[in-house]
């Protein structure tokens, strides 16, 4: 008995000396394994991004939980994750939430290309061509997909590939939009 109250009282130290887990660390399994939050998130691009039908900014989906995808045709891991960020945006995207990927290829019409030779169907052609959202975001490669709440703060990050289309990012999602 004795031994079982020690035992007891080191795991609740243990417990104590370990930093809190915050409210999205649930989420962070299987392919979001790497999602983490900034302490001190750089503040949302305000700069325009093409399309084919003009202009669009992140300002233009505020009121939404956005997930932003910096990604290009040329990087291996970006291309095998376009599928399921398409297979998201078809499940849940609408008046609450929108996947907006961010091209930083040399070229717009590289990214049409891709969608139809890929089957990608759900997702906007929007292309940064000044190449500055790598910086503006200090992102740590391609592909990175940073989540924004309704008003345009950064809620999380995810370095590398995820699989979108899981159970654990739809969870994150839904959970994202509900709060």
């Amino acid at each position: 008995m004795i031994l079982g109250g020690l035992l007891a009282v080191l795991l609740v130290g243990v417990k104590a000396c370990q930093p809190p887990e915050g409210p999205l660390e649930r989420f962070a399994v299987g392919s979001l394994k790497k999602l983490t939050t900034l302490d001190t998130p750089p503040v949302q691009p305000l700069s325009s991004f093409e399309t084919p039908d003009g202009e669009v900014s992140l300002e233009d989906y505020r009121g939404k939980v956005v997930l932003v995808n910096v990604w290009a045709t040329w990087c291996p891991p970006c291309v095998a994750e376009m599928p399921s960020l398409d297979a998201l945006q078809g499940l849940r995207g609408g008046d609450d939430f929108a996947v907006v990927p961010i091209s930083l290829d040399r070229r717009m019409d590289s990214i049409p290309e891709f969608y139809e030779r890929t089957g990608v169907e759900n997702l906007p052609v929007i292309w940064d061509k000044t190449y500055s959202t790598n910086s503006r975001l200090r992102l740590p490669g391609l592909p990175t997909s940073i989540f924004y709440d309704r008003n345009g703060r950064e809620i999380a990050r995810l370095p590398g590939e995820a699989d979108w289309a899981s159970e654990e990012a739809l969870a994150l999602v839904d959970h994202l939009v509900e709060r």
